[in-house]
């Protein structure tokens, strides 16, 4: 399988939150590799309300913060459009299909991913299970397939969801092996939480 060049990162808000120092190790290689790195709104208001509500630390808090900053993570343009509404609502039905979640369950993860999309960002790293799974490749795939021939802009467009350690396995300076990535994709849906190695 070939390689894709990284030249853009988001990071999901269990990225930035996990306690391991792969996290940090990942920030300094993509900032030694110039990769582009972002949030979006959605990822800013998910780390600000799980601070208020008590279910993070002020510590922890700042550590998300500091990677932020120490990644120069740019904010995503926030601005909505019937595109991104329109592929919003794709991806709601697509999640209900693939990983049998209720509409409102999957909210901000299609925030994520159709911000992502929209903005041509090229990977997602986050440590949710459901959201790197096999699954999610295929309500990606449903995303673009269902809007593309009414938006050109996302034909022939693509973002890989990889966790801190399929990172480290399949990148190398400014690329990833697909073929490593595909080895490492599990079998986990969002609506059961069951979680199990699988092949798609």
């Amino acid at each position: 399988m070939p390689f894709q060049t990284i030249e853009s990162v988001l990071f999901d808000t269990s990225f930035l939150l996990n306690d391991s120092g792969d996290v940090d190790n990942i920030i300094k290689i993509l900032h030694k590799d110039r990769v582009s790195c972002y949030i979006s709104r959605t990822i800013q208001s998910e780390m600000d309300d799980l601070y208020y509500v008590g279910r993070i630390s002020k510590q922890k808090y700042n550590k998300g913060l500091a990677r932020c900053r120490k990644a120069r993570a740019s904010l995503l343009d926030s601005s909505r459009n019937f595109l991104q509404g329109s592929m919003t609502k794709e991806c709601t039905v697509s999640m209900e299909q693939e990983h049998g979640t209720k509409p409102g369950d999957a909210h901000n993860d299609c925030s994520i991913l159709t911000s992502s999309l929209y903005n041509y960002i090229d990977l997602i790293l986050s440590e949710d299970f459901h959201f790197t799974s096999m699954h999610t490749d295929k309500v990606v795939d449903s995303v673009i397939d269902m809007t593309c021939e009414r938006f050109d802009k996302l034909c022939g467009e693509d973002i890989l969801l990889l966790n801190k350690d399929g990172f480290l396995a399949a990148y190398k300076e400014g690329q990833v092996d697909l073929e490593v990535v595909e080895a490492m994709k599990q079998d986990v849906r969002k609506g059961s939480k069951v979680l199990k190695k699988g092949n798609k």
